[in-house]
C-alpha cells in the first residue's frame, strides 16, 4: 500500500462522512420544523451531539487529503481543483453559521418550559434550510468537478449553478413551514 492509496482512502472516507453528516443534519432540521412539543425539540436538536465535530473534521480531512492528492497529480495548474477548493471553503462558513443558530435553538429549548414565539421563530429560521440546501448542492458540485475535471469557466459555472440549485431546492423541497404551533401559542412539555 502506498501513501497515495492511504490518502485516497482517507479522502473518500471523509467525503462519505461529510455526506452522512449532511444527511443527519437534513433529517434533524426536517423534524425540528414539525415538532409539536418541547420534548421533541430536545430530542431532534441533539440527534447526534458530536455531529458538528464530525462534520468539521471530515471537511478538514477532505481539504487536506484533496490538496495532497492534487499536488501528487500535479493538477494545481488546472482550474477545477482551485474552483473546488473555493467551493469547499464556502461550505465551512455556511456550516458554522448554521451551527450558531442550532446552538441558539439548543440554549432556548433548555431555558424554556414550552414552545414559545422565540423558539418557534428560531425553529422556522429560513437560513437553516437555505444553508443546508446550498451546502448539499455545493457538495455535489464538487463531486462533479472532481469527476469531469472541466476548464475554468465550466468549473465556475458548475459552482454557480450549484448555489442557484441549492437556493431553489430550499424554496421547493422545504416550501411548507411544518406543523409548529401558531406564534404566541404555548405548548407545554409532556
Amino acid at each position: 500500500m502506498t501513501i497515495r492509496s492511504l490518502v485516497l482512502f482517507v479522502h473518500v472516507t471523509a467525503v462519505l462522512t461529510m455526506f452522512a453528516a449532511l444527511s443527519f443534519e437534513a433529517l434533524s432540521l426536517f423534524q425540528l420544523r414539525r415538532v409539536s412539543s418541547l420534548t421533541e425539540v430536545r430530542r431532534w436538536i441533539d440527534l447526534i451531539p458530536q455531529l458538528p465535530w464530525v462534520a468539521r473534521g471530515s471537511l478538514l480531512l477532505v481539504f487536506l487529503s484533496g490538496v495532497y492528492l492534487t499536488v501528487r497529480m500535479s493538477a494545481f495548474e488546472l482550474a477545477w481543483p482551485k474552483v473546488a477548493v473555493g467551493a469547499l471553503l464556502l461550505i465551512g462558513p455556511l456550516g458554522a453559521l448554521t451551527g450558531w443558530r442550532l446552538r441558539a435553538i439548543r440554549r432556548t429549548s433548555a431555558e424554556t418550559k414550552a414552545i414559545n414565539s422565540e423558539l418557534t421563530s428560531r425553529l422556522l429560521d429560513p437560513f437553516l434550510k437555505v444553508s443546508l440546501s446550498i451546502r448539499i448542492a455545493l457538495f455535489f458540485g464538487i463531486l462533479l468537478l472532481m469527476s469531469a475535471k472541466p476548464d475554468l469557466w465550466v468549473s465556475i459555472g458548475i459552482v454557480a449553478t450549484s448555489v442557484v440549485l441549492g437556493l431553489l431546492l430550499s424554496l421547493l423541497a422545504w416550501g411548507r413551514g411544518g406543523s409548529l404551533p401558531a406564534r404566541g401559542t404555548v405548548v407545554e412539555t409532556k
